[in-house]
């Protein structure tokens, strides 16, 4: 269960990350109250969604799955 929920979050964060990029290829304006969102922050935001995403598929690697009791009683 622990490796599903990292490699989903590493999906998101992924995912949230490339929406970051586009942001940076095609210029989109975000409006925060009524001030345009610098693209620094979506470049330092893209940086650390991707780093979290990588971390969470490392991890998702490195954790193993449960041994399934009802082989060992075989």
């Amino acid at each position: 269960m622990q490796k599903i929920a990292l490699m989903t979050s590493g999906i998101v964060f992924g995912l949230l990350a490339l929406s970051h990029a586009i942001r940076w290829l095609f210029p989109v304006e975000i409006f925060v109250n009524g001030q345009i969102l610098p693209f620094i922050t979506s470049l330092s935001s893209g940086i650390i969604l991707a780093l979290l995403s990588i971390w969470m598929f490392l991890a998702a690697r490195k954790t193993k799955l449960p041994k399934n009791e009802n082989k060992e009683e075989n």
